[in-house]
């Protein structure tokens, strides 16, 4: 999968993607968007995802504002303690097969929001 595929945590909440992932994932706002974590989340901070056609009450809408997509998280985020609003949180974005399925992982980059960024 390309390098430059990544999603970003807005100071929204919302988990933003860049045109590649937007491609690579096949991702319109007709989809919708399914995330886990595992047992080092704590430590690791990587979450897991998979993109699916199906909603349920586990699932996060797609949306699109302009040219990008999104999904409405942060009522994940804040449940799990990820602190948007002071960190900005870059997510690169890797396929990975498990028991024969399609997962894709979050490996996040974290540094502290600027000022500018803030406001």
């Amino acid at each position: 999968m390309d390098s430059n595929v990544k999603a970003t945590i807005h100071i929204s909440g919302r988990l933003g993607f860049n045109s590649n992932a937007q491609k690579k994932l096949n991702i319109d706002n007709s989809k919708f968007i399914k995330i886990g974590f595992g047992e080092d989340f704590e430590k690791d901070k990587i979450l897991y995802f998979v993109i699916t056609n199906e909603e349920d009450e586990e699932t996060f809408s797609i949306a699109k504002a302009g040219e990008y997509f999104y999904a409405n998280t942060k009522g994940l985020f804040d449940s799990i303690g990820i602190d948007y609003e002071h960190q900005k949180v870059i997510y690169d974005i890797t396929e990975v097969i498990f028991d024969e399925e399609k997962y894709y992982k979050l490996k996040p980059r974290i540094r502290e929001r600027k000022k500018d960024d803030l406001e």
